[in-house]
């Protein structure tokens, strides 16, 4: 065993004197920066306009706590339907002065069905376009037309006339038969624009041009139809409101473009 010198035990002792001794020093310097730090901000020579944004109360206003952050981006509650782009309205809307050279005609209230007296709505509805087709007698042929029903996007820019996609909406199914006893037309589409203007569109649209018009809310959803005696013409739009705002659209009509 090797023995440490007798003499190196006071070196040793000095040096384990020394480091918590420079510790102290540290922490010592180290506090007098903070508290410098702290003086230059609330003391006597600090700014009184950051002083005093320092220490005011935070006030929160409860009306306005369920707006905060509205405009940003939220994960969806479902998986996205589509590519289609968010639809961002029909300037003017509210006060559409004319269509096509008419003047908005406000619809009348509608006329509420009772259930019994529903055959085709609610749970028993149509779940396609064709079906709904077929349902409304909007073609001219019988038990065959829906089967024929061709589907694509470009069915939508050939509604009739009368019967258009509403300004900027956004079409998201769209279908047809071209020609013949089963001529018709169907398109689903959304519009940020509130239901009764759509409705009120449509109602313009349908009797300029010659249709009756009869609107009625069938289990819930508001239904405009109608037809035109000197050429046939048969239409049946449906309107719901949609979940955040805005109006979802099916229109089934025949004698399209």
């Amino acid at each position: 065993m090797r023995f440490i010198p007798r003499l190196t035990f006071p070196i040793l002792i000095g040096l384990a004197l020394a480091l918590p001794l420079a510790a102290c020093g540290s922490q010592g310097a180290d506090e007098a920066a903070v508290a410098d730090l702290d003086n230059k901000l609330v003391g006597k020579g600090s700014d009184p306009e950051v002083n005093a944004a320092l220490n005011d109360r935070i006030l929160v206003d409860p009306d306005l706590t369920g707006n905060a952050n509205k405009n940003s981006l939220k994960a969806a509650t479902k998986p996205l339907a589509g590519a289609t782009p968010a639809d961002g309205g029909y300037d003017g809307d509210a006060s559409i002065e004319a269509l096509d050279g008419a003047k908005l005609m406000r619809a009348p209230k509608a006329t509420v069905v009772a259930a019994e007296n529903c055959t085709n709505c609610g749970e028993r509805r149509a779940a396609t376009l064709g079906g709904l087709a077929a349902d409304q007698g909007v073609t001219r042929g019988k038990g065959t037309c829906d089967a024929k029903l061709q589907y694509g996007a470009g069915w939508a820019n050939r509604m009739p006339a009368e019967f258009p996609v509403y300004p900027r909406g956004n079409v998201k199914e769209a279908g047809g038969v071209d020609g013949g006893i089963c001529d018709i037309r169907v398109v689903t589409f959304t519009t940020s624009a509130a239901m009764q203007n759509v409705v009120d569109y449509y109602y313009t649209r349908a009797r300029k041009s010659g249709f009756n018009a009869e609107h009625q809310i069938l289990a819930g959803e508001h239904v405009l139809g109608g037809t035109r005696d000197n050429d046939g013409g048969a239409y049946f739009i449906t309107f719901n409101a949609k979940a955040g705002g805005g109006t979802s659209v099916d229109i089934v009509a025949n004698n399209g473009r």
